[in-house]
Order: C-alpha cells, then sequence, then structure tokens
C-alpha cells in the first residue's frame, strides 16, 4: 500500500514539473509570458508605444491586475498572476504648433508563474509622436518607440526533478536535481515600435487601428547555455467607437497578435450609458461588455467610471482544453485609470477627438 502511494505521488509530482517545464518552454519560444491582459485596451503602453501620450489630458496613470487561473490548484491561490502600474505624459503641447505634441510614458510588469516561481519584471520606457492631419482635429498619425529592461528569474530548488526520487521515502529535494542549471537569472534589454491612426469619421462614428512590433533587437532569453532569441511579435489592432452623445457609447476592437507558431484574436465590445451629470458636469458612467478569445475564454467587463477616474473587471471562463486542469477556472481581472489635467493646461480643443481612456 506505501509502495503504491509512493508511486502515485511520484506521478504527481512529475506532472507538475512536466508542466512546469512545458511552461518554461513556451516562454523561451512564444509569446506566453508576454503580457496578457483581455482588458488589453486598458494598458495601451503594452501593446503599442504609438499610444504613448494619445489621451485628452496631462497625465494617464493605470494599474493591472490579473489573476490566472485562480483556485485550479489547491492551496495555490496565487500560483499564477500578472500586475502593471504606468503612466504616461502629453509633452509639447501647442510648442510644436496648433496641431501636434509628444508622450512620454513609463511602464512596469511584474508576471509570477509556477511552483519554481518563474519571474518576469519588467521596465519600460516608451515615447511617441502625435500628428494632427486637419485643422478640425478629427485625424491623427502616431508614431512610437519602447525600451524595455527585462530581469526574470526562476527557483529550480522548488522543483522535483526524477534524480530527487528515494525508494520508499519519496522526493528528498535536498539531493541534487542534476540539472546542469548555468542561471538562475537573466537579463536583456527589448526594444519595440508602434504606429497608429485615428479618424473621426462624423460627430457619432470613429476609427482607430494600429501595428506593432515588439522584440525588435531579438534579445537572447535562457537559463541555460543556450543562444535562445525571442521570436519577433506582430501586434494589430483595430476598434470601431459610436457615441450618442449624453445617453451612451459602444466601442468595439479586434486585437490579434502572433509570435513564431503562437497567436491569439481577442474580438469584443464595451458599451457606456451615462447615468448623470452633476452642476459641476462631472458624469458617472457604468460600463458592461463581453470579449472572446479565440479557442480559449470567454470575458464578460463590469465597470463604473466617475468624472475621469474609471475602474474595470472582469472573468475569464475557461472554454479550452485546459479546463479540465483548470476546473473551468479562467483568470479574474482588474484595471483602474486615471486621467487628470494639470492646472496651466486646460484647453485641449487640440484634442477635441483622442479617446478618454
Amino acid at each position: 500500500m506505501n509502495i503504491a502511494i509512493h508511486h502515485i505521488t511520484k506521478l504527481q509530482h512529475r506532472i507538475k514539473t512536466y508542466l512546469f517545464l512545458c511552461m518554461c518552454s513556451l516562454s523561451m519560444n512564444s509569446y506566453a509570458q508576454d503580457l496578457h491582459f483581455s482588458q488589453y485596451f486598458a494598458n495601451p503602453l503594452s501593446y503599442n508605444p504609438a499610444n504613448t501620450g494619445f489621451f485628452e489630458g496631462s497625465y494617464r496613470l493605470g494599474v493591472n491586475h490579473k489573476q490566472q487561473w485562480p483556485w485550479a490548484i489547491e492551496g495555490k491561490f496565487l500560483n499564477y498572476n500578472s500586475s502593471s502600474a504606468y503612466a504616461d505624459f502629453s509633452i509639447l503641447d501647442k510648442k510644436i504648433n496648433n496641431l501636434d505634441w509628444a508622450g512620454i510614458g513609463f511602464n512596469f510588469i511584474n508576471d509570477q508563474a509556477g511552483d519554481g516561481n518563474l519571474i518576469a519584471n519588467k521596465a519600460y520606457m516608451s515615447m511617441a509622436y502625435h500628428k494632427g492631419l486637419d485643422e478640425l482635429h478629427q485625424h491623427f498619425l502616431s508614431v512610437g518607440f519602447q525600451i524595455a529592461y527585462v530581469n526574470r528569474s526562476i527557483n529550480f530548488d522548488a522543483l522535483y526533478f526524477n534524480n530527487q526520487w528515494l525508494d520508499e521515502v519519496g522526493f528528498d529535494l535536498s539531493l541534487a536535481n542534476n540539472e546542469g542549471l548555468y542561471t538562475e537569472q537573466t537579463n536583456y534589454f527589448d526594444l519595440g515600435i508602434g504606429l497608429q491612426g485615428k479618424n473621426q469619421l462624423n460627430d457619432n462614428l470613429g476609427l482607430n487601428y494600429g501595428v506593432s512590433l515588439m522584440h525588435l533587437n531579438r534579445p537572447i532569453e535562457s537559463f541555460y547555455k543556450q543562444n535562445n532569441r525571442i521570436g519577433l511579435r506582430q501586434l494589430y489592432q483595430a476598434g470601431l467607437a459610436y457615441e450618442m452623445k449624453g445617453k451612451f457609447d459602444i466601442n468595439s476592437s479586434l486585437f490579434f497578435t502572433s509570435q513564431k507558431k503562437a497567436f491569439e484574436l481577442l474580438l469584443g465590445s464595451l458599451a457606456g450609458i451615462n447615468l448623470k451629470q452633476t452642476p459641476k458636469y462631472k458624469t458617472a458612467k457604468l460600463y458592461m461588455g463581453l470579449f472572446y478569445r479565440l479557442k480559449d475564454a470567454l470575458s464578460p467587463i463590469f465597470g463604473y467610471q466617475y468624472h475621469r477616474t474609471r475602474i474595470l473587471l472582469n472573468y475569464d471562463i475557461n472554454l479550452s482544453k485546459l479546463s479540465n486542469a483548470s476546473r473551468g477556472n479562467g483568470g479574474f481581472e482588474l484595471s483602474l485609470i486615471q486621467i487628470g489635467v494639470f492646472k496651466k493646461k486646460k484647453n485641449l480643443n487640440y484634442k477635441t477627438h483622442c479617446p478618454s481612456f
């Protein structure tokens, strides 16, 4: 009986180790460990640096948190999670001409995954230039650049390997794993560029679109003595915004990204319903929406906005083959955005058709 129990325990740990190593392999050979928010639009600097400083205001502050597969593994509620905090600013307003301005931004990301505590810490700086194409402020073209410093680490001592198995005892982590580990940390610089456009088709309808390329310099990322270069990642985004002023607005969008043989397609809509307006013209708005990630998850979204502050919550309902392992759980996600205006910059007419968020 004890022998059977030991073999079952060994099998369980082998499965966990195998899954974790598969995840590590994905992180080296695909986009799996890049930022992966369903609310991608709530972290605009993460998918296109051309978004930096493109909003109606002087500064924008935001935080995002995603808890992936909570409760999927007993006692491992914080096993997979991603967090981000960013700030971007509008600069050179009205100093270039009456149509153009620039933006500068900073984004910090922490991603943790698995029993081996695979961690990625990333610090980004991005800059963008926004060109107004007409005197009515209805058409814009933006270009952006991004540089990042990335630190990745892993704790191999927390993993189980066959070399650490002892019959009648089980796994003994004090034994050497004989993996020939080269390092538990790796660091590199990463580069990205982006281009986007915004067209106001009429008083109610707006169109936005963009493309970006990440990992331009193909940095080496490996915990072993391997010349493993990260694949070039392509990202495409398009959105259509309809606004019935004083009543509601609807933003429909499509997001596609690919890297080597992996890809992701996310599409959906977010509707904002105006609730009230105070004497000081501070509006309140209720948000409801639904997004679908192809062959992966369905994400209902709810949120609330007061004046220039917005909070959104969603939960990914897992629909893929991983639902058996995750027990149907997807990921809880939260975003919070605050847009502000410096006292000396009240006139923002040249940005009339920039997105509010």
